[in-house]
């Protein structure tokens, strides 16, 4: 076994969080393997899920899109989330066996998920992202989809249980590991947050398939405003708590309306409108606020670990 591999690694103390995998070496053939892996198990994960949900879905007598039928039941959804949930510690093993890092870098620069910067971000911004939220499924309805209570229940617990998870998912796969690996290919530290932030943004955008211009602009939007907070709070958490508002949000409202999964996810040409510009405005907002509280001190940096030798100090 080499030496990168023998044992975890701390990350270099003064580093940003972005900054934990950057070195002397810029090592792109390792990072693409990382991006290529985090990948595989995205689609790996999904599609076995999904046959999983799609044989319990036969089992209850009933036909979704996996096995031949037309809509999207609530078990094949909540399987295909709880598929993207594994992102978490695949992120984390995908760190460790190529970086030789400690997985639970991931969650901040203390390698901690921090409870008060959960709280923070939950108390501030999720009322603020339910309101624009409210008011986007009033400017987009959804067209009405037939349920039976038991579908809503299930969906309301799915929901509240595991779409956080799903959303927490890709936030450590694009927001920790692609932004650390992208930025690792940076000469200086200005060149790695700019590598880190486009990279993950366009990598996030793509994974959602989208054909609609408005949609895109959105996810685009969502991926670099995502990825600052992440640079400027020193961790995944902010991000995390913003992505699980929006999503949770999101189906609980869909169900409330009573509306049809289908349509309302519906990435396709034409799907979207100029009504996107809302969250694009307002995850602007939301980011220049972080940065202006992180004005004085700046991104927080790890303190915890020892020097790791071939990385530099940025």
């Amino acid at each position: 076994m080499s030496r990168w591999t023998a044992l975890p690694r701390p990350v270099p103390e003064g580093v940003p969080y972005h900054l934990a995998l950057a070195g002397d070496k810029r090592r792109i053939g390792r990072g693409i393997l990382a991006i290529v892996l985090l990948h595989a198990g995205l689609v790996g994960f999904g599609a076995a899920f999904a046959q999983l949900g799609g044989q319990i879905d036969l089992l209850l007598g009933r036909d979704g899109v996996v096995t031949g039928g037309t809509g999207l039941t609530p078990v094949t959804m909540a399987a295909t989330f709880a598929s993207t949930a594994l992102l978490i510690p695949w992120s984390m093993l995908i760190q460790r066996w190529l970086y030789g890092v400690r997985g639970a870098s991931l969650h901040s620069v203390l390698q901690v998920f921090r409870p008060a910067v959960l709280g923070r971000a939950v108390l501030f911004l999720v009322p603020v992202w339910a309101v624009y939220m409210t008011v986007l499924a009033v400017l987009e309805p959804s067209a009405p989809g037939d349920w039976v209570p038991a579908d809503l229940l299930f969906m309301f617990a799915v929901s509240l249980v595991v779409v956080p998870l799903q959303s927490a998912g890709e936030e450590y796969g694009y927001r920790g590991l692609i932004f650390r690996v992208a930025a690792s290919w940076g000469r200086g530290p200005r060149s790695a947050l700019a590598l880190g932030v486009v990279v993950s943004a366009v990598l996030f955008a793509t994974i959602h398939l989208s054909t609609d211009l408005w949609l895109n602009l959105q996810f685009l939007a969502v991926g670099v405003a995502f990825a600052l907070i992440t640079w400027r709070t020193g961790g995944v958490e902010t991000a995390v708590v913003l992505h699980a508002a929006n999503n949770v949000f999101g189906f609980l409202l869909a169900l409330v309306l009573h509306a049809d999964l289908f349509t309302a996810t519906d990435r396709s040409s034409g799907a979207g409108s100029v009504a996107f510009l809302i969250p694009v405005a307002l995850l602007a907002v939301i980011t220049s606020v972080v940065w202006y509280r992180t004005r004085h001190d700046g991104p927080p940096a790890d303190r915890r670990g020892g020097t790791i030798q071939g990385n530099q100090s940025r």
